[in-house]
This record gives C-alpha cells, structure tokens and sequence, in this order.
C-alpha cells in the first residue's frame, strides 16, 4: 500500500513522488494566492512563499508562472469533472436520479465554496483574452452541458416533460451558475442545503411524472 507523501516522510520517497507532493503543494499556493491576491498580483515569489518554499522550486517544477496557472486550471478542471462525473455514476441508472446526483455535485463543500469559486471566475475573467485558459474552461463546460442534456432528453423520452429538454438543461445549469455566483458575491446567507433544494425543485417542474414515478429521491 503507497505511504502519503508528507513534510515529515518526504526525504524518504523517490523522485517521483517527491515531485508529485511539490507539484501539488505548489498549485494549492497558487489557489490560494489567486483568491487573494487575484491573478494579475499573483507572482512566483508569493506562490513560493505561500508554500514555504523557495522560487527556485517553483521554476523547477514548473518553469514560468504561465506554466504553472495553467497547470492549476487544468487541476480545477480535473478535480470538477471527477466530481460530477463519479455522482453520476454513484446514481445508478435512473436518468432522473442521475440528474439530481449531478445538480447536487455541483454544491459539494470541495468544489463549492468561496475560495474555489473565487479562483474559477478569476480564470474565466481572463479566458477573453487567453485562449488557453478559454479552452479548458471551455471543454469543462462543454462536457457538463452534453451530460446535462443527455439525462433531460433520457428522462423526457421516459416520463414526458413540461419543459423541452434543451431549455430545461439551460435552466438547470443557470441556476447553478448564478447560485455559484451568489456564493462569492452574495451575502452570508448563501446556504448549501437551500441551493440544492432550489435545483431539485426546478428538476421537479421540468419533470413532474418522473418526480413521481415513486423514484428514490437523492
């Protein structure tokens, strides 16, 4: 069975895994900084010092400062589409109780929460003016979109619908984004439980047989 990779055994493993601990260790600085610092004050000096490491090392796992955002987006990306997708997956195969999973995924405390959210909308403010970060953002969404219209369109072929299948998609992902939004911009008030309550509501409308078809409800 593989050890952690800590501060206190790190001498002890092999390069690789050295590498992988520093690597990780380096992005989670560069999220940090991001959220407070935002990404123009965002430099290999301070993610370096934020990790408590020296710039020499930042450049050795990662070479420039543009290597290493893009690196941290692509980290985002990943751990994102991990989640929803491993909810879906988790949900059998109801399309209606997949659906749920999914809108419920997006309100998971490691992905929604200020810090995480704060850096999101950092990228996608730069994603204009940077196709790199455009592009990743961009299959992110893409991937969560289909996913979404493919269990509506699966759930209206079964049950029937009040909403077509693409505007309920639509509808489903707006209010996620722009609870999302609230989270970060809002006051204190957001509540994890009410968001996901207010997307199973939505799903509901859309999909009123399917809501009582006597499907567990997630």
């Amino acid at each position: 069975m593989s050890t952690t990779v800590t501060e206190k055994n790190f001498a002890s493993r092999n390069r690789k895994k050295q590498s992988e601990f520093r690597k990780q260790q380096l992005i989670e600085a560069t999220i940090e900084c991001i959220d407070k610092l935002g990404l123009s004050q965002t430099t290999l000096a301070k993610i370096a010092e934020r990790a408590g490491l020296s710039q020499g090392n930042v450049v050795f796992h990662f070479q420039s400062k543009d290597a290493l955002l893009e690196q941290t987006l692509h980290h985002l990306n990943d751990e994102y589409q991990a989640n929803w997708q491993q909810a879906v997956a988790a949900a059998g195969d109801n399309p209606y109780q997949q659906l749920r999973a999914m809108a419920r995924s997006a309100f998971a405390p490691h992905i929604c929460n200020r810090k995480k959210i704060s850096v999101w909308f950092a990228f996608w403010g730069e994603s204009r003016s940077r196709p790199k970060y455009m592009k990743i953002c961009g299959s992110s969404d893409q991937a969560f979109s289909e996913k979404l219209l493919t269990l509506c369109e699966a759930i209206e072929n079964r049950h029937g619908a009040s909403l077509g299948a693409g505007t309920a998609a639509l509808s489903i992902e707006g209010m996620i984004d722009g609870q999302w939004q609230n989270f970060l911009l809002g006051n204190s008030g957001f509540k994890r439980d009410r968001a996901i309550q207010a997307a199973f509501e939505l799903i509901d409308c859309a999909y009123p047989a399917a809501a009582g078809a006597g499907s567990q409800k997630l």
